[in-house]
């Protein structure tokens, strides 16, 4: 029996996420929550084997796993809820078969992603095509030119997170992809790299 607790604020969801359990025999629900406190009161009292809401608390249980259906499933989002601890992060317009789905891959310990997600995860690892004069080419996302341009300012991660308004994690996700596709050891290299090849500008 998989035990899940409920975090949201909209009753209305909470409401709806109550009535998908009803009738499982392989599932049930622990009890809801609308705050970070009573979350934490709610794991330290009871079993929880998945907690299923909108967002991942500040000082997420790692006892739990956590299914999420955010507001924003933007690709920033996505990424800060999956380093955050998150095991699935799925849009707030998902089907019921879809959502039973998470919570039973999540309480066997496995993750999920969006199609999305794991393509421009996988696009990371993928080489470019060589240009004409030997070189491979390039492609940088506008956020992760935005992130070269702060690099190339000499601006730590914690800086880029805070001029950019994203998460430190986030940050050191797009530095690392944008090592990868520059085939850059060092952030200096890369910034030199990206000077290089018009990216930015030093």
């Amino acid at each position: 029996m998989i035990s899940v607790a409920l975090y949201a604020v909209d009753r209305a969801l909470r409401q709806r996420l109550e009535r998908l359990f009803a009738n499982r025999a392989d599932m049930e629900i622990s009890g809801a929550a609308e705050t970070q406190a009573g979350l934490k009161r709610l794991i330290d009292r009871s079993r929880v084997d998945v907690v299923l809401g909108t967002s991942m608390p500040d000082d997420a249980q790692a006892r739990a796993a956590f299914v999420l259906l955010p507001e924003d499933a933007g690709e920033e989002a996505i990424l800060e809820a999956l380093y955050a601890g998150a095991h699935a992060v799925l849009p707030a317009s998902s089907g019921d078969a879809t959502i039973l789905a998470a919570v039973t891959a999540a309480a066997e310990g496995l993750a999920l992603l969006p199609r999305p997600m794991l393509d421009a995860f996988l696009r990371v690892e993928r080489r470019a095509p060589a240009a004409a004069d030997g070189e491979p080419e390039i492609e940088l996302t506008p956020r992760e030119i935005e992130v070269l341009s702060a690099m190339a300012d000499g601006a730590s991660n914690k800086a880029i997170a805070r001029r950019l308004d994203i998460s430190f994690h986030t940050v050191k996700f797009h530095v690392a992809s944008i090592l990868t596709k520059l085939d850059a050891d060092s952030r200096t290299e890369a910034v030199t790299q990206a000077a290089r090849r018009g990216f930015v500008m030093l």
